[in-house]
């Protein structure tokens, strides 16, 4: 009897040995590499087993081999190096998706209808186009109608922003509400015609009056230009592509990023958009990984749906980071600012921002200290023409956001006002309930005053930050060499006062722009701010761990560590170790998300005969030149 025990419990415990064994089978083994874990010490492993999708165990090669069964895939590295996927935290990829992909489906089906600004001479021309588009193209009495614009100079810019006024939309357009892009970032400002105007104060006349902002004219009467708040109110009421039609173009622009190592993204969305990424991810068909900001609740002023959102809701896959207001400040184009412009700076209208345009450009007449949302005595408008602001919507909304337990961040800051201005509204929102604001984001790093990082630091504020190179030179001139070297993109002042920080680089390769963080290097080769240039460990860690950490999943991806899902990219020189100056010549051999091969180079595939199921296996190269805009040139889109 004793030994019949003996045998059942020897027999149960070597069942249970066996089922642990055999779970522990290992799906893929990558070995004899240099894995990156980018873990808290930064160790560098020699192979890595997954499972189920996540990482199962990091180490020797000899060791990790031990957990291969007969249908495991493994891959020897034979020396190469393993870097976890790249975690993107700002790129309008919708905007992006729109505007190169737009030509394969066109403007009936993209809801977009560009303006061609290259025949434009006066703004007959623009009316010409416009009406020429609504005989084409036959819209329902009432529908609202998307013009967007191509790259605008100066004189044009002029032509829009003092000449163009809703009367002469109303010529080719009595029927229709319009909203027209008129060359700079859709969120930062807009036309709309009479019809427009109509729907707009009948709906939300009240909230305008109140919190504006909009101009007018010498009858008094708005002239059709809006700004925020009141020009984002349109925005929930124009129809962008429909789930069907959006998603052939989405998914071509979301194939570029694993072909640059990127597995997560996160962007701010407006809601026609977040439906067509839900129906890529119910086919299965989302490349990366995607953390969204909710912008259209900013857009329509009502409370209610603030408590039916619930941050961090959704998948893995597709999931809700905050709520944003999409922009505190005028955008690139318009970054808010309390320094003194030179007044002969830079005379170009792709020049770094309004400030650098040359003194007598109308726009820097206009706005000679940028779009200063945050400002309410900022009344905007052609010579002051904007009517006046009697209340701060962004410092009630921001309040809302507090109240309701929820998190802001994907918004754009700009300018060192901006920071200023926003910091000292969320230290308000902090003193009134302690701890409301930690962890919310601000976007880009762009002219931050070194005074204010201890104030962000000790609100637990998270930025991300971009490489801060190409505008450097600009900045130089409209300001000083000083204001250059301190403000812009200061991400090791950020880390070493304890603020996260996630990488973005919107249009820039994605190793180009660790390569920039590194170097502190412009493409001329001049170095800016070498006292913010950051070690290799440290900016692997920004693109990756700071990265997750913006987008709330650093207990799942970022590292490569047991548990994490299996994001990881096979890079084709060794990080650790190339020059720093050709840090921008890696490109991918093999990215892995969630454990399934999602991109192979095509030189990668051919040599070592890999071709999994469902991977793109395509250059980069090759994949941008898929890309078909709606008109030739880049168009001003929904971003």
């Amino acid at each position: 009897m004793r030994r019949s025990i003996v045998l059942t419990v020897l027999f149960t415990f070597s069942f249970l040995v066996s089922l642990s064994l055999g779970q522990q089978t290992a799906d893929t083994i990558l070995y004899n590499g240099k894995v990156l874990t980018v873990n808290e010490k930064f160790t560098i492993a020699e192979a890595v087993a997954i499972k189920d999708g996540k990482f199962l165990a990091v180490g020797k090669s000899d060791e990790i081999l031990q957990l291969a069964g007969p249908n495991t895939l493994k891959i020897d590295l034979k020396g190469q190096t393993v870097a976890p996927g790249q975690v993107h935290t700002h790129t309008h990829v919708h905007a992006r998706a729109e505007d190169e992909y737009g030509g394969h489906i066109g403007p009936q089906k993209l809801r977009t209808f560009p303006i061609n600004f290259r025949l434009v001479k006066t703004k007959d021309d623009v009316v010409k186009q416009m009406r020429d588009i609504m005989s084409t193209f036959k819209f329902k009495p009432n529908e609202w109608i998307f013009f967007a614009v191509t790259s605008q100079n100066a004189e044009q810019i002029e032509l829009v922003w003092e000449n163009l006024t809703r009367y002469d939309l109303d010529k080719a357009t009595p029927d229709n509400p319009v909203v027209f892009s008129i060359g700079v970032p859709a969120n930062s400002g807009y036309m709309t015609n009479s019809k427009g105007i109509e729907i707009l104060w009948q709906k939300y006349g009240d909230f305008i009056e109140k919190y504006g902002r909009y101009y007018v004219g010498a009858d008094g009467k708005p002239n059709g230009h809006l700004e925020p708040p009141a020009g984002r109110l349109a925005w929930p009421l124009v129809p962008g592509p429909s789930p069907e039609d959006g998603a052939e173009i989405y998914r071509m622009a979301l194939d570029e990023f694993p072909a640059e190592g990127v597995t997560t993204l996160s962007t701010r969305l407006p809601d026609y958009a977040i439906e067509i990424y839900k129906a890529l991810e119910k086919k299965g068909q989302l490349p990366v990984r995607f953390g969204y900001g909710i912008q259209d609740v900013f857009d329509t002023p009502d409370a209610a749906p603030l408590k039916n959102i619930k941050i961090g809701s959704g998948s893995d896959m597709l999931w809700v980071t905050s709520v944003s207001s999409g922009m505190v400040d005028g955008a690139t184009y318009g970054f808010c600012t309390d320094l003194k412009r030179n007044d002969t700076a830079v005379n170009d209208p792709t020049a770094f921002g309004v400030l650098g345009w040359d003194s007598k450009n109308p726009m820097a007449k206009m706005y000679n200290r940028g779009w200063c949302f945050l400002d309410i005595e900022f009344k905007g408008g052609r010579d002051g023409s904007g009517a006046p602001i009697k209340g701060n919507y962004f410092n009630d909304w921001f309040q809302l956001v507090a109240q309701n337990g929820l998190r802001s961040a994907n918004t754009h800051v700009q300018g060192d006002a901006s920071h200023r201005m926003f910091l000292t509204m969320l230290e308000k929102i902090d003193a009134a309930k302690p701890g409301s604001v930690k962890g919310w984001g601000m976007d880009h790093c762009t002219m931050i005053n070194p005074k204010d990082i201890p104030r962000a630091a000790k609100l637990g504020i998270q930025f991300s930050c971009g490489p801060g190179g190409r505008g450097n030179a600009n900045l130089a001139q409209v300001f000083n060499e000083e204001v250059a070297s301190t403000y812009n993109s200061p991400i090791k002042s950020l880390l070493d006062a304890g603020v996260n920080v996630g990488l973005e680089g919107e249009q820039t390769y994605r190793w180009q722009t660790i390569e920039m963080i590194i170097t502190r290097k412009d493409n001329q080769g001049k170095v800016w701010g070498p006292h913010e240039r950051l070690d290799r460990a440290t900016a692997l860690r920004v693109s990756t761990v700071g990265g997750a950490k913006y987008v709330l999943k650093d207990k799942h991806i970022g590292s490569i560590e047991p548990g994490k899902f299996a994001d990881l990219v096979i890079l084709s020189h060794d990080y650790m170790t190339i020059p720093e100056d050709q840090i921008s010549d890696i490109y991918p051999l093999v990215t892995i998300m969630g454990g399934k091969v999602t991109y192979v180079h095509p030189k990668y595939a051919e040599e070592n005969n890999f071709k999994p199921a469902g991977a793109t296996i395509m250059t980069r190269e090759q994949l941008q030149a898929r890309r078909k805009h709606i008109i030739d040139g880049s168009i001003w889109g929904r971003s």
